[in-house]
């Protein structure tokens, strides 16, 4: 390694470092013994040294404006909460001042301590967007990827996102016309495969999944760090392929901005989870898998909670990769992939929870992440029976030599299909 990839790298680190030594700051603050207007000093100064930073790289400041007010609603119900509703722990310093409503005559009795509480709790998220954009937005645009290589972090993980990045970039390097290009037919592909996945056409998403591990496969033959020889190469590859899927259903936006509809990607990701987690070789393939496509989000500005968004698909990923090797014991029947999804869904909504936490939040804000959890409940309970349908056919499809052809590849799938629904009604106890 040369001087100037080893200053880059260097730099890399540090940017990574940076990311965990700010957020670790931004949620201990408060927690000190410190007076209100410290606390709102030190978090003011590093948010507004973010915002510097930003502009200092040429992100216009709408472009800043918008990072830190995406959670608007969130930052619009902790307001609500706490101004309206008196102290959790009354003490003599709370300041309660009534709010006589011109008009109607009636008095609203505002928390001025708990409005100044909340203000604070918004800000402290505000400079965990602006950190997270500033790692981002910054350098080379693979520094976070750099900086994490360097942690030491699982081969598995680190050979799989370089990869997955790999064949991302591919078509970028073309331009910005061809990339928006790709962008429109992976979404209208990825649009396709739902719309006959919902007519109970699994064939499709399961062809989908194999030709990005076929892919990703090809891609392995031109990396010559790839670990021929052992499983390793192998789990790489169905990994790289699942996180590519993974990402052509990310740009699916069906009823985009409604709480209620938050979860329906859910339904077609954690059949993706079981099947990493059932090819590979590895203890925690859906864990990698997750992994990355945590971090892939992160790099395109996905998500509402900045690095923190990351936990949202590891998380799924850990209960999958504990609880699949159980659920692989049990009749062949969808419900224990049910119980599996049920369990995944609420790990899915775990960034949500934590950062309620962090924030050392009253009882009542955890309704914010709860109206949330009911439709990835709702969302990770049905994906069970789509876990179950999707593994049949792939595992019909990876042990048929011939389902590269189009009748073969049809007969294999209604065959696989046949089987699965009757697993779904519970007719068969064998073991999958």
């Amino acid at each position: 390694m040369n001087e100037t990839q080893h200053d880059t790298r260097r730099i890399a680190v540090l940017k990574v470092w940076y990311l965990l030594v700010v957020m670790a700051v931004v949620f201990v603050v408060p927690a000190l013994p410190l007076s209100q207007p410290l606390r709102w000093l030190a978090i003011s100064a590093l948010a507004v040294v973010q915002g510097i930073v930003l502009l200092a790289y040429g992100v216009a400041f709408g472009d800043v404006a918008r990072l830190a007010l995406r959670l608007k609603w969130l930052f619009v119900f902790l307001i609500g909460v706490y101004a309206l509703l008196p102290p959790a722990n009354p003490s003599e310093r709370d300041v309660l001042v009534d709010w006589h409503i011109p008009g109607l005559g009636w008095a609203l009795s505002i928390n001025l301590s708990g409005l100044e509480h909340a203000g604070l709790m918004c800000l402290q998220i505000i400079t965990v967007l602006l950190t997270s954009a500033v790692v981002r937005l910054t350098g080379r645009g693979r520094d976070l990827i750099d900086g994490l290589q360097a942690f030491r972090l699982p081969p598995l993980f680190v050979h799989a996102l370089d990869r997955t990045l790999a064949l991302l970039e591919g078509t970028q390097r073309r331009g910005r016309g061809a990339r928006r290009a790709r962008d429109r037919a992976s979404r209208s592909e990825s649009f396709a495969v739902l719309r006959q996945f919902l007519r109970g056409d699994v064939g499709a998403f399961a062809d989908t999944i194999r030709a990005n591990i076929a892919l990703a496969e090809g891609q392995a033959g031109s990396d010559p760090d790839a670990r021929v020889g052992d499983g390793f190469a192998h789990d790489v590859a169905v990994i790289t392929g699942i996180a590519l899927c993974m990402a052509s259903l990310k740009m699916l936006k069906i009823l985009p901005g409604l709480p209620f509809a938050s979860g329906h990607k859910t339904f077609l990701l954690f059949p993706l989870y079981v099947v990493a987690a059932r090819l590979t070789r590895s203890r925690w393939g859906a864990t990698a898998a997750g992994s990355i496509m945590g971090v892939i989000g992160f790099l395109q500005g996905d998500g509402r909670f900045g690095a923190l968004e990351i936990l949202k698909h590891i998380a799924p990923g850990v209960v999958i990769d504990l609880g699949e090797p159980l659920v692989r014991r049990w009749p062949s029947w969808a419900l224990g992939y049910c119980v599996l999804g049920f369990f995944a869904a609420i790990a899915r909504t775990a960034t949500e929870f934590a950062v309620v936490l962090l924030l050392g939040a009253r009882a009542e804000i955890y309704l914010f992440p709860a109206v949330k959890l009911v439709p990835n409940l709702i969302a990770g309970v049905l994906s069970g029976f789509a876990a179950v349908v999707v593994l049949r056919v792939v595992e019909a499809q990876k042990s048929s030599p011939t389902s590269e052809a189009g009748p073969s590849s049809r007969a294999l799938h209604e065959a696989a299909s046949r089987r699965a629904d009757e697993d779904l009604g519970g007719g068969r106890s064998e073991s999958s």
